[in-house]
């Protein structure tokens, strides 16, 4: 007579369901990537938008235009092109500073000195005189340079995680920033000490 197996044999041996238990177990990891993937390209292509919204505005600001110092019109036509470069990225919160720098060997080997600056409404544009925070850039580093820079600031909003951010910065964003020097184009030559043409924002004055 045949005996029969013990249930918990019977279970033991039993390979019915195993592969619906195994995705079950990699489901959950499976999905962590693929979010985990596209929130890092997400991130990424905001970074970039920004990177490339400040080399932009550096890039435009440095050719000036007819007047000097360079029209206010100007400036917001070239500030407002961050509608076209950040899309679909929305633009309200984004902060934009320009300021013309001019290096003085003679005042600070390291850092440029501010001789005007204009910002957007929502951003506060420099003060002028020696940037102790900025540091003249390779290739800058000659006196008497002038040269223009485009700082961009921009909260990122997760898509998601965004409790886990604000767990960590205690606002729910990641600020997403971009610095960018550029040598002036097309400006013009107010001190006899040097050749190099500038660029002044509205309102300002020539470096000294």
């Amino acid at each position: 007579m045949r005996r029969r197996a013990h249930p918990a044999m019977t279970f033991v041996g039993s390979t019915a369901g195993a592969s619906a238990v195994e995705f079950a177990l990699v489901l959950p990891v499976m999905l962590t990537l693929l979010v985990g993937m596209s929130e890092m390209a997400h991130a990424i292509d905001n970074w970039r938008k920004v990177t490339l919204l400040g080399r932009t505005v550096a890039d435009l600001t440095s050719q000036g235009d007819s007047s000097d110092p360079i029209a206010s019109t100007t400036m917001t036509d070239i500030m407002g092109a961050s509608s076209a470069v950040l899309r679909p990225f929305g633009t309200a919160n984004v902060k934009i500073v320009v300021s013309a720098l001019g290096v003085d060997t003679t005042a600070s080997v390291t850092s440029p000195r501010v001789c005007s600056s204009i910002a957007t409404s929502n951003a506060k544009a420099r003060v002028t005189g020696i940037a102790s925070d900025l540091t003249i850039p390779v290739g800058f580093n000659t006196n008497g340079n002038r040269y223009v820079i485009a700082e961009v600031t921009m909260p990122y909003s997760p898509m998601v995680g965004a409790s886990l951010v604000k767990f960590a910065t205690g606002s729910g964003t990641i600020t997403v920033s971009s610095v960018f020097p550029w040598p002036v184009r097309n400006g013009a030559i107010h001190n006899s000490k040097t050749s190099t043409p500038e660029v002044t924002m509205p309102g300002g004055a020539p470096c000294p």
